[in-house]
């Protein structure tokens, strides 16, 4: 790899950061905003989760994501289980292992 593409890569890599961080702090808040205003408009709670599983390649963002989904269970428990599967489905390595594994017996 050229010193080039390197430089590249980590230009990329440091605005992927920097753009997960922004995003951290602004859901941080929405998600805080839900759990303390008691908030069930499911509208809006989906629309978080949805905007949260773009960015489960953070550890920071997964603990917002199963901090709301374990909030919304309770409001809505089937479609709650449908987003852990939207989030098995994209992020769980294991998840697309073990069901890779089952279509093959």
């Amino acid at each position: 790899m050229k010193e080039d593409d390197l430089d590249s890569f980590r230009e990329l890599a440091e605005s992927i950061n920097k753009i997960t961080q922004e995003a951290f702090l602004i859901y941080e808040a929405q998600v805080d905003i839900i759990y303390r205003n008691k908030i069930k408009n499911e509208k809006e709670i989906e629309r978080v989760i949805d905007a949260l599983l773009e960015y489960c390649y953070d550890d920071k963002m997964v603990f917002l994501f199963k901090r709301l989904c374990r909030y919304y269970y309770e409001i809505n428990p089937t479609v709650t289980y449908e987003y852990v599967n939207i989030y098995r489905e994209l992020w769980d390595d294991g998840y697309l292992d073990k069901n890779e594994d089952d279509k093959t017996k």
